[in-house]
């Protein structure tokens, strides 16, 4: 049953885009890819070292009226400006957050980084607990392991993050 509905579609597909349909698939799941790496790439490397520290003023909760500033380099995405501009960014940076928290939902039964892109979408959206929510995430040493190997390559200062009470300090 299920190699029948692969073999309908996949007739379906190569006779309504054409021979080509496969390259074309592999191109696109390459770049999609390629810009998914250098927009993580991105954001892990320009998020201040103490981003995940509850006193650090990046983890303070944003008020209606703006968003505290995570790092000169990142400023667009993080602050809301009272201007249609700022607005927008504001609205892109949120649309983006919860892009990139379907990718990660996603990715945790297709292959990919799941909770790293779930951390991710998460610290460009705000909401009321969200830095208990981020601290829960992080609470594995997989995923702090995978945030500073991304930092590592890029020469940057590992993050730093709250002791956990079953570490030994």
């Amino acid at each position: 049953m299920v190699s029948e509905l692969y073999n309908k579609t996949e007739v379906y597909l190569t006779q309504t885009l054409g021979e080509h349909f496969i390259i074309f698939t592999l191109l696109l799941t390459t770049a999609v890819t390629l810009a998914y790496l250098l927009v993580m790439h991105y954001m892990i490397t320009h998020l201040d070292a103490k981003y995940f520290l509850k006193n650090s003023p990046h983890a303070a909760a944003p008020s209606e009226k703006r968003v505290r500033n995570i790092n000169s380099k990142f400023h667009l995405f993080t602050r809301a400006t009272h201007t249609t501009f700022g607005y927008f960014i504001y609205a892109l940076k949120i649309l983006l957050g919860i892009c990139l928290l379907g990718v990660g939902i996603a990715m945790l039964v297709l292959p990919g980084q799941g909770i790293l892109t779930i951390v991710l979408g998460l610290s460009l959206l705000p909401f009321p607990g969200k830095h208990a929510l981020e601290k829960n995430l992080l609470a594995r040493k997989s995923v702090r392991a995978s945030l500073n190997w991304f930092r590592k390559k890029a020469n940057k200062p590992p993050f730093i993050f709250e002791s956990d009470p079953h570490e030994p300090q």
